[in-house]
């Protein structure tokens, strides 16, 4: 529990915790000086920054970036999702998340407004093709096939399956069985991005069209 509470102590010196975390933070540290300790070197460290930055506010990519850094970023509620989507531990599925806040992990596509994000996931998914997709409004994802059975959990925004008749917002999951053919568009205002784990990968268009191969970076 100690290990746990320690991870919520820079948010909590950052004043970015909801009230029941704060509550465990503030208990724990009341009846353990070493983590009392640590909450006061925290606390410092803030005081400090925010009396150097005045009352400079960042940008929205760099507050992204920094909250993305310390476990606070707004996909984070998603870790223990991405970490079990992936067979990767819960700390690496928060780093993985926190890719997405990069502009850098972002590989632009073929596609006018689509990008990939893709790297390596844990042993079970040796062979998948793991990563985020990104869509700006209105792109399409071209028709494909699933050369295996893919997953996927979209994130923000909202995307489209025409052939299906679907459509999935931030917290649904999707799962497409080997040799099914769709495509996909996000719909709405708001930038797509979903996490997908595609088994043996996908080809474009109907059955024996060419695979498609991403290229991990991360």
């Amino acid at each position: 529990m100690t290990g746990d509470v320690r991870e919520l102590l820079p948010l909590y010196a950052l004043g970015i915790l909801g009230a029941d975390e704060a509550g465990v933070v503030e208990r724990a540290v009341a009846s353990d000086a070493g983590l009392a300790a640590e909450l006061a070197s925290y606390l410092q460290t803030a005081d400090a920054i925010g009396s150097a930055i005045q009352s400079v506010a960042p940008s929205p990519e760099v507050k992204s970036r920094l909250l993305a850094s310390v476990g606070g970023g707004r996909f984070q509620a998603f870790a223990a999702r991405m970490a079990r989507m992936y067979d990767v531990s819960v700390e690496r599925g928060s780093e993985l998340l926190g890719l997405i806040e990069r502009a850098a992990s972002w590989i632009p596509q073929v596609v006018p407004g689509l990008s990939f994000v893709d790297f390596e996931g844990g042993p079970a998914m040796a062979g998948a093709d793991c990563g985020f997709v990104r869509l700006a409004p209105g792109t399409v994802f071209p028709p494909h096939t699933h050369l295996g059975e893919e997953m996927t959990t979209v994130l923000s925004g909202r995307i489209h399956d025409p052939v299906n008749g679907i459509t999935l917002g931030p917290g649904d999951d999707y799962l497409r069985t080997e040799g099914s053919t769709h495509y996909l568009v996000c719909v709405g205002d708001e930038p797509c991005i979903y996490a997908t784990r595609a088994h043996n990968g996908i080809s474009l268009g109907p059955p024996g069209g060419p695979r498609v191969q991403p290229t991990k970076k991360n």
